[in-house]
């Protein structure tokens, strides 16, 4: 853990210090070009040739995408309580994004036009689930619940293959579980590709979502525009703020819980004192023996390694202390505001008091009881949420993500006579003659 004081004369560049320098190398950004460029141009035989190379040797046109049987298999194969576990996420998800649903609306204007608004799903979506270490049904869940909320007709998923071609059985057993029926076994920017682009195999779909590496977030960003997309997202953060009392191995859990995220994940802690600060840190340290202790899990790879090799090197948790004569809260509204965590914690004795002041979070977990895994997996909020500050202007993957709004006008004869002559007189003025003409033409002098 790096420990040390915070001011607001040092906010900033403690703030740039920790921010994730993108890993957008001049390397990154040609092989992600040259290979849309190839997709565009050749479709399948242009993933095939990226799948066999970077990731299993037998990819082909026939074996692309996973056949129903296999996924419906998988479920009916899948530990019974893990899919209650799927099913409580899932259910939780769609009662949370069932809330956020707008209708349609039409009124009329005072000056007597009609105005309104229509809600329209995408027509298909495709999710992009990572593998790496571990399998990741959870992420299934959260990416398709809002999608289907939204109406949206057709799911599509794309996750990378072992080297054997096959695919976790929890991913297909998740997409089972959710009444998805296309499964490709793609992985990075060519899976992103194949899905904004369409080729003989992958549908083309109108909205890509779903987190990845450097090659996945950079394909979704030369791509968006072609497709819509979540976000370009970085490596998971947390912000955990305490105060004087805290339970300390509840703090030090949720710092940790962050390094198994790997990869660039940051934890921050903000405390009242230097004194709390070393009461965390000695919990944490605690933590860490007992964990290296317990024999090693192989379904959860991600635990050891990065505990072991990033948090226990101090590269991973950050914390900081007010310096002598500054106020904590304005000093950890201040940082929290300007880095924009993806998570917030506060650990404090009234967690809504802090909601006017801390203002910029992708979400906020009230209180000590409300750990960020709880919104990771079960608690209904999406867990896909903006990273790098992004929370500043940007919102969590929503039903809003797989929607798109529509403007309705329509004029009378009364409206007409009201509005024209401010029509004709704007559109004079910035030199566009045919559009007052048009207005006119509707008066009836």
């Amino acid at each position: 853990m790096r420990i040390g004081p915070l001011s607001p004369y040092t906010l900033e560049a403690e703030v740039a210090g920790l921010r994730f320098q993108e890993e957008r190398s001049h390397e990154v950004l040609e092989v992600v070009s040259t290979l849309i460029a190839d997709v565009r141009r050749r479709g399948d035989a242009a993933v095939i040739e990226a799948s066999q190379r970077l990731d299993w040797a037998g990819a082909s046109a026939a074996t692309l995408r996973v056949p129903e049987s296999d996924l419906e298999s998988a479920f009916h194969e899948l530990d019974s309580d893990l899919v209650a576990a799927l099913e409580l996420m899932r259910d939780n998800l769609r009662w949370f994004h069932e809330k956020e649903l707008r209708h349609d609306w039409e009124a009329q204007a005072p000056t007597g036009q009609t105005v309104g608004v229509r809600h329209l799903p995408a027509e298909r979506a495709g999710l992009y689930v990572p593998g790496g270490l571990a399998p990741y049904p959870s992420s299934v869940v959260m990416n398709a619940v809002p999608a289907q909320v939204a109406g949206v007709r057709e799911l599509v998923i794309a996750t990378p293959p072992r080297r054997d071609g096959s695919v976790a059985p929890a991913i297909l057993a998740a997409a089972h579980l959710l009444g998805i029926h296309q499964v490709y076994r793609v992985g990075g920017a060519q899976a992103i590709a194949a899905m904004a682009l369409g080729t003989e195999t992958v549908p083309k779909c109108d909205v890509v979502t779903g987190p990845g590496n450097a090659y996945v977030a950079e394909a979704k960003r030369q791509l968006y525009g072609v497709v819509g997309i979540d976000g370009v997202t970085g490596p998971s953060e947390v912000v955990v703020v305490v105060d004087e009392a805290p339970e300390a191995a509840w703090a030090a859990a949720d710092l940790l819980a962050q390094a198994e995220h790997g990869s660039g994940a940051l934890a921050v802690l903000l405390a009242p004192s230097e004194e709390v600060v070393r009461r965390i840190e000695t919990e944490v340290d605690r933590l860490m023996q007992d964990a290296a202790r317990e024999p090693h899990n192989s379904d959860a790879e991600t635990l050891e390694e990065p505990v072991a090799s990033s948090a226990g090197d101090g590269e991973t948790i950050f914390a900081y202390y007010p310096e002598a004569g500054e106020s904590f809260r304005a000093v950890a509204s201040a940082f929290v505001n300007l880095y924009a965590p993806e998570h917030l914690e506060l650990h404090v004795g009234d967690p809504h008091g802090y909601l006017d002041e801390f203002r910029a979070a992708g979400a906020v977990f009230l209180g000590a009881e409300t750990p960020t895994a709880f919104g990771d997996y079960a608690a209904g909020t999406n867990h896909v949420l903006p990273t790098g500050g992004a929370a500043r202007f940007a919102s969590p993957l929503s039903v809003d993500t797989f929607r798109r709004k529509s403007w309705l006008v329509e004029m009378n004869p009364a409206s007409i006579e009201r509005l024209a002559p401010a029509v004709e007189l704007l559109a004079e003025s910035e030199g566009f003659h045919f559009h007052a003409r048009s207005a006119a033409l509707r008066r009836k002098d």
